[in-house]
């Protein structure tokens, strides 16, 4: 299979896992959730009642097969590459205004960095700041996991780029202008890459290693905690927001790995926020099985609510694909 049907199911793998997490999003009670869906939490509608007083319910309104904001960052990424044919600092901005801003295309929770990059251009724009300053200042200092929500889409269409680490630090920095949240980000970004070119799971973790010592740190916790559980690991490590406890998580998902849904369902049951890891997640799993008995269900894709933007590789320049 070659690398740009991988880049293709990578992206489609991360918006049908963070659609599959949505029901449950943000509900930090493992036992709750294994409660309602039972052995099949994917694409359940989100219920508030279910939540009560152990969670945030941020997806009022939303159907099963709907992506969460997470996917809809995503999508903002893929918008820019379709306008401008390649990845460039100012075009995704741009594309991030028309998504999030007031009367933009999504309709629904809006994350902190969101919210704050979108303060800091109006600030940016009010202050007549230069066009030659770095505009990625506009970015909110937050280390959080929508610093990976727009990857799948910029390394399926630039994975093979020299300069692809600077094009993932310039658009991790649009929202997440913050060091650790670049490093989390091409750590991720290297995981995906490799996962094109047809590796395990487990060799994509380990080419990771080398982005810096905070990165191979929290790989050697996720390998010592092989023998636990992934609900057992997210209780302990955090199952919040935050990159350093996310990273970990998705890490030790990605070790033990049997294939693409029960490691997405095992995702879902470790609870919090399971679409901010579903997006690296799915991305990395549905490249490296891409082909095999173990990969993405064509079922949950059918069940997915995916734009007409997301075009299969053989219909031209899109998204996931950069040329024809």
């Amino acid at each position: 299979m070659n690398k740009r049907h991988r880049a293709y199911e990578s992206v489609i793998g991360a918006l049908v896992a963070d659609a599959a997490a949505m029901g449950f999003h943000w509900l930090y009670d493992q036992a709750r959730i294994a409660q309602y869906g039972g052995e099949n939490p994917e694409f359940h509608t989100p219920v508030r009642a279910e939540y009560q007083d152990k969670g945030y319910f941020a997806h009022e309104g939303k159907q099963a097969g709907e992506f969460s904001h997470y996917g809809a960052q995503l999508l903002s990424m893929q918008d820019a590459i379709i306008a401008n044919g390649h990845y460039s600092q100012q075009g995704y901005i741009e594309s991030f205004q028309k998504w999030f801003d007031f009367g933009g295309q999504w309709q629904g929770y809006t994350d902190h960095p969101t919210r704050q990059t979108l303060l800091n251009l109006y600030q940016r724009k009010s202050n007549d700041e230069p066009d030659d300053e770095p505009i990625a200042a506009c970015g909110a200092d937050d280390t959080q996991n929508p610093a990976l929500s727009k990857l799948p889409s910029l390394i399926a269409v630039h994975g093979q780029d020299q300069d692809l680490l600077d094009k993932v630090e310039s658009a991790v920095r649009v929202t997440n202008n913050n060091d650790t949240a670049v490093s989390y980000g091409r750590a991720v970004a290297i995981m995906i890459k490799n996962a094109h070119e047809g590796l395990s799971p487990e060799q994509c973790v380990e080419q990771a290693k080398v982005v810096s010592d905070e990165i191979a740190g929290a790989i050697k916790t996720a390998e010592s905690m092989l023998k636990q559980r992934p609900t057992e690991v997210a209780r302990e490590v955090g199952m919040h927001c935050s990159l350093d406890a996310s990273f970990i998580v998705i890490t030790h998902l990605l070790l033990q790995a049997e294939n693409y849904e029960k490691t997405v369902r095992d995702n879902i049951y470790c609870g919090g926020d399971s679409c901010g890891r579903a997006i690296p997640l799915g991305a990395i799993l549905s490249a490296c099985f891409f082909g095999s008995d173990k990969a993405m269900p064509t079922s949950w894709i059918a069940r997915t609510s995916l734009p007409a933007s997301v075009l299969p590789p053989a219909s031209g320049l899109n998204a996931t694909t950069g040329a024809a």
